[in-house]
């Protein structure tokens, strides 16, 4: 009995960290720091000149469907997790894991491509580059992995 106590205070713990997870990521993906657009000064012939201007952008505007299936699966983990805590339906605990996984895939295909969706790709003068949230959008999906791999390894435990 008190082995089921235990391990129900562990799988809280690790939907804790699935939910609160998928809530960062999906925040995260608001926040401009995704990527920056830069242009160089152009000059316009006789109308003058073109002032260098940079911006920054949020992950729904430059890295295409990659990230946003990663943003919409930490999403779904997140409601998933917390919806398990709330009601009595359960679901498959390794679930998370694969979930975790396959979103942790798709940020590090975006970050490998890049954000070349933008509509700018070979526009002279302008440069669009990487920002850092970016990488830091791994640490979400790598903690719905590991987390949903030690939810699905309570399960197995119990079993026995």
């Amino acid at each position: 009995m008190r082995t089921h106590t235990t391990t129900g205070a562990r799988s809280a713990g690790a939907e804790t960290v699935i939910g609160f997870s998928g809530i960062t990521l999906l925040v995260l993906s608001f926040v401009p720091w995704w990527g920056t657009i830069t242009t160089r000064s152009l000059s316009l012939g006789e109308s003058g000149r073109l002032p260098s201007a940079s911006g920054r952008f949020n992950a729904h505007f430059g890295y295409g469907w990659i990230l946003e299936v990663a943003i919409i699966l930490g999403a779904v983990a997140a409601v998933l997790a917390i919806g398990r805590r709330a009601s009595a339906i359960r679901l498959p605990r390794w679930l998370y894991f694969w979930t975790g996984l396959i979103m942790t895939v798709l940020v590090l295909a975006s970050i490998a491509r890049g954000p070349a969706d933008s509509g700018f790709e070979g526009v002279a003068g302008i440069e669009v580059s990487r920002g850092p949230l970016i990488v830091v959008a791994l640490i979400p999906c790598a903690l719905i992995t590991l987390a949903g791999l030690g939810f699905a390894r309570n399960q197995r435990k119990r079993r026995r």
